[in-house]
Formats: structure tokens, C-alpha cells, sequence
């Protein structure tokens, strides 16, 4: 995994010589990423449950729990779980039982230690909240649901959890259609993931395909205008966001690879002082999200995104 720290300029043009390998076709993944204080008991059922499910997403910690019921849609809230240790004091946890009742979650009471098994190594403070299985969309159900002027931001290789989430949250505020990612050889949505992008995860569609390469070749079919992110394109401001586009941002060491790029239409860097290191991988993908903003037209809702 790489440093989430590590930057990366919205223009490595260095290509990937480790070149995955074409898939015969392309596919899309579907593959899954009561009121009151009440308790129910969850310590028979525990006792049985001797493995944590690898498809379950947990969230550990009052104040991350807390900021999680917030930031996390209500049809999301509504298939999650809420454990709370059943030696914690309720007094001390108020404010959060008054946040549940308000969404009619109702807490599972469970042991410190299978709180523990559940959380692993992060710190719990006994309560966590696991989070239904993450579910990619399909692409094809995205390019029949497209906006007047789309935006599919494709994410060549991406590997870190937090730039990928930071991505996700950045592509939710400033109205991309669809964030599109490998299968193989990048990050995919974790626990982490969804907590980088405040929830926004749940909110924006993130589609998992088999090769990137045959996919870029179906959305120039569809007369989308391929632009990738390399240090030798034009600038930023002067590429047209008032077609169909399809932005990629590459790894964070390498950026798009060869075959990527041949398949780039244009190319689009960042202005910047050229003292400065180059930017995080989530920091100019912000930066051009919120350029293309700028030149379609978006219907925002009067709420903002969180």
C-alpha cells in the first residue's frame, strides 16, 4: 500500500511496466462492495459467530460512529448494525443513543471481547457499527441514467485507500456521474474508504470493471471525450467540460499507464509554481473535478453534500 501521503502530480506521465494483462471482455462488477434505547442481546449469537463476515464494513469509536450516523444515507443507516458493549456506561454515551433513536437504530448489546474480534486492532472504546455490504454499480445502469453534460471520472490503478476515498468524496461534491475503478492491482472500497470520503461512498456510484483500457474504448463509442491527467497536457482551463467527458487520474507513483494514455483524446495538466512538488493524486483530482464543475450544468439540490 502506498504512503497516503506520497504526492503525485495530476500529470505523471511515466507509464506502468507492469501492464495488466486485457481481459477477453469487459464486465462489470456487481460484487458486494425500531425506536427507542432497547438493547437486543447479541451474546448467544456471538459465541457461534467465530469469524468476523469479510464482507461487512465497520466503523469503530464514539466520535467516528457518531460523524458516521450523520454523514451516512438513511437507506444505509437503516441495514447497519450498532454494537455497544455491554459494560459501557449509557450515560456516557447520551448523546449518541439520542442519535440513534432519532434514526430508529436500535442497538445490538455485545461483549468487550467480541467487539474486540470484530475491530481488530483498531480501538472500538465499545461501540462500532457495521456497515452493510458495499455494492458497486454496474456501468451500463450508469450510462443509462447520465446526466445532461457526464462526467465519469476513471481512476487508473489508484492505491491507496484514503486518496481513493478522498476522490470519491470530491467527485460526490462537485457532481461527477460515476466514479469507475480496477478490479486488479488497485485500491478497492474499505472500511477506510468510506470513512475518508464521509459517507459519500454510499452516495455516488462507484463501478468496478475488468480492464480500463476496453472501457475508455466503450465510452469513446458512446462519444465521450477522453481526457487524462499528464504533466505534458494543456492546461486545465482550457479544455472543454461541455461534452460527454471521461477524466482518468493515474496511480500515485506511476500515473497512467502506456496503453491509458493512448487512449486519451487529450491530456490536461494543472498550473502550478513550478518550485512546488507535485500534487497528492486527490488534491488535483479535486482541483479538475471542480474545473469541470464550473462549465456543466448541475442541478444542486439545496443541501449541500456533507
Amino acid at each position: 500500500m502506498s504512503n497516503p501521503n506520497q504526492h503525485h502530480s495530476a500529470s505523471h506521465s511515466h507509464a506502468d511496466r507492469n501492464m495488466q494483462r486485457p481481459h477477453k471482455s469487459e464486465r462489470s462488477d456487481n460484487g458486494h462492495a425500531g425506536n427507542g434505547r432497547d438493547f437486543r442481546d447479541d451474546r448467544k449469537s456471538s459465541r457461534v459467530d467465530k469469524y468476523v463476515n469479510p464482507d461487512s464494513f465497520y466503523i469503530c469509536g464514539v466520535h467516528p460512529v457518531e460523524e458516521a450516523l450523520t454523514a451516512l444515507p438513511p437507506q444505509t443507516l437503516r441495514n447497519s448494525t450498532l454494537y455497544i458493549a455491554e459494560t459501557r456506561d449509557q450515560k456516557e454515551l447520551a448523546s449518541l443513543l439520542e442519535q440513534i433513536q432519532s434514526i430508529g437504530l436500535v442497538p445490538v448489546q455485545s461483549t468487550m471481547q467480541d467487539l474486540t474480534r470484530k475491530a481488530g486492532e483498531t480501538r472500538h472504546q465499545g461501540v462500532l457499527l457495521q456497515l452493510p455490504r458495499f455494492k458497486y454499480t454496474d456501468l451500463d445502469k450508469v450510462l443509462d441514467n447520465l446526466s445532461p453534460q457526464p462526467l465519469i471520472l476513471i481512476l487508473d490503478q489508484i492505491q491507496d485507500p484514503h486518496n481513493l476515498g478522498a476522490i470519491i468524496r470530491s467527485a460526490a461534491a462537485f457532481g461527477a456521474d460515476a466514479i469507475v475503478i480496477p478490479r486488479d492491482r488497485a485500491a478497492q472500497v474499505t472500511t477506510t474508504t468510506i470513512k475518508t470520503s464521509a459517507g459519500q461512498a454510499y452516495r455516488i456510484p462507484v463501478c468496478r470493471v475488468s480492464n480500463i483500457a476496453q472501457t475508455l474504448r466503450q465510452l469513446k463509442d458512446l462519444d465521450f471525450n477522453v481526457v487524462g491527467a499528464d504533466i505534458d497536457g494543456s492546461l486545465e482551463s482550457e479544455i472543454d467540460y461541455h461534452r460527454a467527458t471521461a477524466l482518468i487520474m493515474g496511480s500515485e507513483s506511476s500515473g497512467m499507464r502506456r496503453l491509458t494514455r493512448t487512449l486519451c483524446d487529450q491530456t490536461v495538466r494543472i498550473a502550478q509554481n513550478p518550485e512546488v512538488e507535485s500534487l497528492n493524486v486527490s488534491v488535483a483530482a479535486a482541483i479538475l473535478l471542480y474545473t469541470a464543475s464550473r462549465q456543466r450544468t448541475l442541478n444542486w439540490s439545496k443541501a449541500p453534500l456533507k
